[in-house]
């Protein structure tokens, strides 16, 4: 609390939540008027607020992987333009793995201050995908590039607008670089815009509570957070608890790459020492900045203490500990293009694994890793008829991805997508897509026997088919790519935990001209006319013995093919006539008292 004002707890609240309220507006603005795919189409984006002490305040329910770190990708942005720089009105956006530290390059970073009566007072941060970044291929998930410039338009951090004059020379290097300049163009101002709006409802609350009030509601926030996550750690058993998980390759090499963690719980202190010096010496395409391995570990730790706020107060008992020259202390010129859905997942999977040896019915199981390959190319039949240049298209739904694992007392949401996004994230609609792409959704339904079983069962995977409907009268190599550098878990399944199984691995086919070729993670194929892209997802982990479930429960999962009746019977040790899909109780007594 500040010693020079105190606040009422009924005010701090309503000004906690008023803050909220503006980062999730400045998201959904954005979202709801972009041309960026991956923000309009997936939610693609995470917003936070920052008080002059670079204090974390809040952010909206937005995806993990753009909120969680973005304490270091602000400080990076602010090292690097200067702190006696930084004037009301600036716009300042960055991408750099090695000063922003957080993002893959079509990950753009902004930030704004926000002045009051002549003094700073607030930043607002917002990372967004873009609509395109420059590089060999749109969206920047293609592996073996043999530099991190190979992978893209490379931005430290820079004011493309100074007091609200644009930087000209700037934006017309920017965005001589990038493809669909007027949509990248387009989507910046608005993100300028929104922000904007945002800081006037900021200046709002400071004329209707006082700057003073304000600056102590925010003490105030961080400080009964941190209180109570020093009380929830202080609970945990003490000790060194150590993980380790690895992601299918890097890309080039078939090796896995592996992310080891020692999570140290002090539980006097209440601090918690997250110590990944172990980890794989740097690779390719996967290494983590260290914003990156924030955001990994602040999102698994914060889904096992679920009532407690995600601001400055929660960071502030957390300490990371990196190494230089490590996957997770990537050195120039490395490439770092799959970060998140890589390193960054696996980061989540060791701090869930570490924490489940603690307190194994807090922590849930793992999730499915993210499955989503992308297609995209040009489009001879559709042509712009102001410059004659075949459309540039690309698709990258979401739609393949599984489900995450169960916790202790429930089971697991079925379809909810990858680890990094939480829920947040959407799958873009299939019916749009298809207008905009030449491909067509020829399959979308969920996977029997996928899921983890357990007393508390795991979510199901996916299963889509994609048809490639280029015209092969107009159709050349190079007009379609199918990138699955985005993509993990053919190798690693979700863990399950207490018992409980994990889920299944991810499976992808090409099917083309009668014959099924393997698709592999980490990969970049060309597509052909009437190729159909077969994934499979795996499922969350389970959670608990199956023999422990309700009877009820594994009759119910037959009932709607979540589970097979084998499974059942060999599994959770419950008879199912496969006819009449009625329990045999007796047999089903019988079996179950000889499993345990």
């Amino acid at each position: 609390m500040s010693e020079a004002k105190a606040v009422d707890p009924l005010t701090v609240s309503i000004i906690e939540r008023r803050l909220a309220s503006i980062t999730e507006e400045i998201g959904t603005r954005t979202m709801k008027s972009c041309y960026s795919f991956s923000t309009a189409h997936i939610r693609d984006l995470g917003v936070s607020l920052f008080d002059k002490n670079e204090r974390l305040i809040a952010h909206g329910d937005w995806m993990p992987v753009h909120c969680a770190g973005a304490n270091v990708a602000l400080t990076g942005m602010l090292d690097y333009v200067g702190r006696k720089n930084i004037h009301a009105d600036d716009f300042i956006i960055g991408n750099d793995y090695f000063t922003v530290r957080n993002g893959h390059l079509p990950d753009w970073s902004f930030v704004r201050p926000v002045f009051y009566k002549g003094k700073l007072e607030f930043y607002t941060y917002m990372r967004t995908h873009v609509y395109d970044s420059g590089g060999a291929y749109q969206i920047s998930y293609y592996p073996r590039a043999y530099d991190c410039h190979a992978e893209g338009l490379i931005i430290p951090p820079t004011k493309i607008l100074e007091r609200g004059k644009t930087n000209a020379p700037v934006a017309d290097i920017i965005l001589h670089n990038v493809r669909g300049a007027p949509m990248v163009n387009f989507d910046l101002m608005l993100t300028f815009a929104s922000m904007k709006m945002a800081e006037e409802r900021i200046m709002a609350i400071c004329k209707e509570y006082g700057v003073e009030t304000v600056r102590a509601a925010a003490d105030e926030i961080v400080g009964s957070t941190e209180k109570m996550v020093r009380q929830v750690i202080s609970k945990w058993p003490a000790g060194t608890y150590r993980a380790e998980r690895c992601a299918d390759t890097d890309g080039t090499l078939p090796e896995p790459v592996c992310v080891r963690l020692a999570l140290t719980i002090k539980p006097k202190t209440g601090e918690l020492i997250f110590d990944y010096t172990e980890s794989d010496k740097q690779r390719d395409f996967v290494n983590s900045p260290l914003g990156n391995t924030y955001y990994g570990t602040i999102a698994g730790l914060s889904w096992c203490m679920p009532s407690v706020p995600r601001n400055q107060g929660l960071y502030n008992c957390v300490k990371v500990i990196v190494k230089d020259g490590t996957v997770l202390g990537p050195k120039y010129p490395a490439t770092c293009a799959a970060q998140a859905t890589s390193l960054g997942t696996e980061i989540m999977e060791v701090v869930l694994c570490a924490l489940g040896q603690a307190i194994p019915k807090d922590t849930p199981a793992l999730w499915t890793r993210h499955l989503a390959p992308t297609m995209h190319g040009k489009n001879p039949k559709v042509i712009d008829p102001r410059s004659g240049v075949p459309q540039i298209y690309l698709t990258a739904g979401f739609h393949s991805d599984g489900s995450p694992g169960a916790i202790y007392g429930y089971d697991a949401w079925n379809g909810i997508g990858p680890a990094l996004g939480a829920g947040a994230v959407l799958r873009a609609p299939i019916e749009v897509e298809e207008s905009h792409v030449p491909w067509t959704w020829l399959c979308y339904e969920g996977v029997t026997d996928s899921s983890g079983h357990g007393q508390f069962r795991g979510g199901i995977g996916t299963h889509v088919e994609y048809l490639c409907e280029h015209d092969p009268d107009t159709y050349k190599y190079g007009d379609c790519f199918i990138q699955t550098g985005n993509s993990d878990g053919e190798k690693f399944p979700a863990l399950g935990l207490l018992g409980g199984t994990a889920g299944k691995t991810a499976q992808m086919w090409i099917r083309r001209k009668g014959e099924l070729i393997p698709l592999h993670t980490k990969d970049i194929v060309p597509g052909e006319p009437g190729d159909v892209i077969i994934t499979k997802s795996g499922g969350g982990g389970g959670v608990g013995n199956p023999v422990d479930r309700e009877v009820d429960k594994v009759r119910w999962d037959v009932l709607n093919e979540y589970i097979s009746v084998e499974t059942a019977r060999d599994i959770y040790k419950v008879v199912i006539d496969p006819k009449t899909l009625e329990v045999d109780n007796e047999a089903t007594r019988k079996l179950r008292k000889t499993a345990k």
